[in-house]
């Protein structure tokens, strides 16, 4: 007998095993699974290759004879139990694992394989049908072993079955190494029947499960290197089969609200030490609730916990125990850090049934979460408008582009030197026929994380454009139109192109239009923004920056930038009554007015407000020229917007 194949076999298996540790990938369902069959490998190895040793080199005793058969018999036990062992791999790797559990028909071919093959090898015991070693110590094979060829050759069509079943949930290359291993096991078996001294069948099965652990079972594939959980895509993988095939499970959320100061806290090497240890605590959590639940990291301090048990309170004492473990300071290294932890249990797919709506979900149900530390449960949350809004963002703004269901308000602007209103702001309106009228504080973020607000932002542009190209635009005797630029917009290469195109469909002077930008879009990417900028500032499009006063204002990108009028953030308005506030207000005013600036309050409710900017517009110097806010009018949908104006016009004329 040769023995070199399975020296190599054994060694491979080894060094697989060996990896696995190494790279801490033993935690899970899965993982665990995967080590049984390389264990199981492993021992059909070991009684192959002594068997055949003792063949080949040990006297003829009868103590030597009893010894192979027993070799014999746990390379047969060991052989009999891979496939079995590797059905459950199969249904836990591909996300079915409720199909293995719940599938009274799959458990009784399971356990019928195992019983006849291993009943028949007990058999062979008494009497030798299946081998025997004889007395020089030779192996010998008997018509017996056909019943092994056979309920393998059946268990092999049945996996098999069980793989191209769910093909469309696999990802192409796991389907082809899972499957590679039943054409290589027959390929050796084939090998080894007709020339019986070379024992390749066990290395041909490893070479196999090689090749799986290099393809699929990467570590720097599958886990985070900044947490060592699982990555964002096998967790889509993950959920996305799961709930393809409506099979229940729990998924527990666990937000670290405060990620971000975290990571500006400790660094991002510390930061990822600690998320390391955090997630080796959570694993130990996991099997301390017995909670059978895969630990996945999302993004911005995201845990995902999905558990295919049908048991609620192993999931919540799940999350019982994580919540403990923030309730008070953790001491970690040098720091003593303050970790707010906010946690949530969900029923899929009864609560939720898709991925997208879930990460959104996941990303911003700590918003509705009172401090207090509690695990909450999907239900509390149900009937909150806003909630909901928020989970469903991504499919509502999808429904809206879809059925055209965006809108534009129009809030007027007013000129304290002309007292009377000279322009208007436009804002996009989101009008579901589920929730009604959608304010863009809640799904602006949501397109611009998706890329649908190139969509949105086409459509504001198109309908200003067609607004400001009708009749009633033009007897409202108004300057312009302010249009809001998100960041995305600001650096699209085909900005400029888009915009030209439109004043020429509705032969509009670009004046009519006013363009708002803010410093975070500006400062995104340089280069692209100020070549858009120039460019359609030479086209005659006037630019204003939006929400000045907020965060860092750089005045230098005042400077360079060709902005005509300067908006100052509410955060101004709110400060006037407080007097340094003021005088940092005026001085404001008066920095920017020297700089050739027009400049718009924006916020404006109270009529002291109005009174106190009025006063100051009298010296020209100082003074800003425009006030815009609710004390003068709400944003109005476009018709309403119209009454409004023709009204304000019809009193001024008889004044």
């Amino acid at each position: 007998m040769i023995l070199y194949y399975d020296i190599c076999a054994f060694i491979i298996l080894l060094l697989v095993m060996g990896s696995c540790v190494l790279k801490k990938m033993f935690r899970g369902r899965t993982n665990g699974l995967f080590y049984l069959v390389v264990l199981t490998m492993m021992f059909s190895t070991l009684g192959d290759f002594w068997g055949a040793y003792i063949q080949n080199y040990s006297e003829h005793t009868i103590l030597n004879r009893n010894i192979n058969y027993i070799w014999q018999y746990l390379y047969f036990f060991s052989h009999n139990m891979l496939l079995p062992v590797y059905l459950p791999y199969i249904y836990s790797n591909i996300g079915m694992w409720h199909e293995f559990t719940g599938s009274r028909k799959v458990r009784i071919i399971w356990y019928a394989a195992m019983i006849i093959n291993n009943v028949a090898l007990l058999i062979n015991l008494f009497v030798h049908y299946i081998f025997e070693v004889s007395d020089d110590l030779k192996y010998i094979r008997h018509d017996g072993i056909y019943i092994f060829y056979a309920t393998s050759a059946l268990f092999m069509i049945f996996e098999m079955g069980i793989l191209l079943k769910h093909r469309r949930i696999i990802r192409k290359d796991k389907f082809m190494v899972m499957m590679s291993l039943y054409p290589v096991s027959i390929a050796g078996i084939v090998i080894q029947y007709f020339f019986p001294e070379h024992l390749v069948e066990m290395f041909t099965i490893t070479i196999a499960t090689l090749l799986f652990s290099l393809i699929i079972r990467r570590d720097e594939e599958l886990l985070d290197p900044v947490t060592g959980a699982g990555k964002y895509y096998v967790a889509h993988e993950k959920i996305k089969n799961v709930l393809a095939t409506g099979a229940p499970v729990y998924v527990l959320l666990v937000k670290l609200v405060n990620y971000k100061n975290l990571r500006l806290y400790l660094g991002e090497d510390l930061l990822s030490e600690f998320f390391k240890s955090r997630s080796k605590l959570f694993g130990d959590y996991v099997v301390e609730a017995s909670a059978d639940a895969d630990m996945y990291y999302l993004e911005e301090g995201l845990y995902v916990f999905v558990s295919e048990t049908s048991d609620y309170d192993r999931v919540k004492k799940l999350g019982t125990l994580i919540r403990d473990h923030f309730v008070d300071t953790i001491e970690f290294r040098d720091f003593t850090l303050m970790v707010d932890a906010r946690l949530c249990i969900l029923r899929c797919p009864n609560d939720i049934d898709n991925f997208n709506t879930l990460y959104t979900f996941g990303s911003n149900f700590h918003t509705f979460l009172p401090a207090v530390k509690d695990v909450m449960n999907y239900p509390d949350y149900v009937n909150d408008r806003e909630f909901k809004i928020k989970s469903e963002l991504d499919e509502i703004i999808k429904r809206a582009l879809k059925h055209e269901s965006f809108e534009l308000f129009y809030q007027p602007i007013y000129s304290i030197l002309e007292k009377r209103f000279v322009a208007a702001e436009a804002f996009v309106r989101l009008r579901d026929e589920k929730y009604g009228i959608i304010s863009p504080a809640l799904f602006i973020e949501a397109a611009e994380r998706s890329g649908d607000i190139h969509a949105i932002g086409d459509f504001v542009m198109e309908d200003v454009c067609r607004f400001i190209s009708a009749n009633d635009f033009k007897e409202l005797g108004l300057s312009c139109i302010e249009i809001n630029m998100s960041t995305s917009q600001c650096i699209e290469m085909n900005l400029v192109d888009k915009v030209s195109k439109l004043l020429e469909k509705y032969r509009l002077d670009p004046s009519l239009i006013n363009l708002e930008i803010t410093e975070s879009a500006v400062d995104f990417d340089p280069d692209v923004v100020d070549a858009n900028i120039n460019s359609l500032h030479e086209m005659g499009i006037n630019f204003a920056l939006d929400d000045y006063g907020t965060g860092y204002s750089n005045v230098k990108r005042v400077t360079t930038l060709p902005v005509d009028i300067v908006k100052l953030d509410k955060t101004f308005v709110d400060g006037v009554d407080d007097p340094q506030m003021w005088i940092m207000v005026r001085e404001t005013i008066k920095m920017l007015k020297q700089m050739g600036k027009k400049v718009l309050v924006e916020g404006v409710e109270e009529e002291t407000v109005v009174d106190k900017f009025t006063h100051l517009g009298a010296d020209y110097i100082q003074g800003c020229e425009y006030l815009q806010g609710y004390y003068f009018c709400r944003p109005l949908p476009e018709r309403d917007f119209i009454e409004f104006m023709q009204k304000q016009i019809g009193q001024a004329a008889v004044e």
